[in-house]
């Protein structure tokens, strides 16, 4: 079979990943399809359109997650969060994130949107 030059080569990395919030069950994170998702809460009218992943059940509200508080990326094979300038800010391993800067994650990093707190669990 010939393979055109032009073909995208398969990833090896994960588009993939979880995230675990205390001690519940961890949340599937899926970036592959979509390559960017939005990170946040929903409304006080309940509006979540565009959220790809909802803190709302975490406490988001409560704990300072703005309703477009950063964004996961799937690019050159790796993960990436991004602060999209929140109110109460994001955190990697302690490191407040400058906004709208890409981090690179990786498997146990520790996340805080606010003061919600998530492990990330790469497969």
């Amino acid at each position: 079979m010939f393979d055109y030059p032009h073909r995208p080569k398969p990833d090896t990395q994960p588009q993939r990943f979880r995230l675990r919030f205390g001690s519940a069950r961890p949340l599937l994170v899926d970036l592959e399809g979509f390559g960017w998702l939005l990170v946040g809460r929903k409304t006080e009218q309940g509006d979540s359109e565009g959220l790809g992943v909802d803190l709302t059940p975490y406490g988001g509200a409560e704990h300072g997650v703005s309703r477009n508080h950063a964004a996961f990326s799937y690019m050159d094979g790796q993960i990436y969060l991004e602060d999209l300038g929140s109110t109460s800010g994001t955190r990697l391993n302690g490191l407040t994130l400058r906004p709208n800067q890409k981090y690179r994650l990786r498997h146990n990093d520790e996340l805080e949107f606010g003061s919600v707190r998530a492990t990330v669990l790469l497969h």
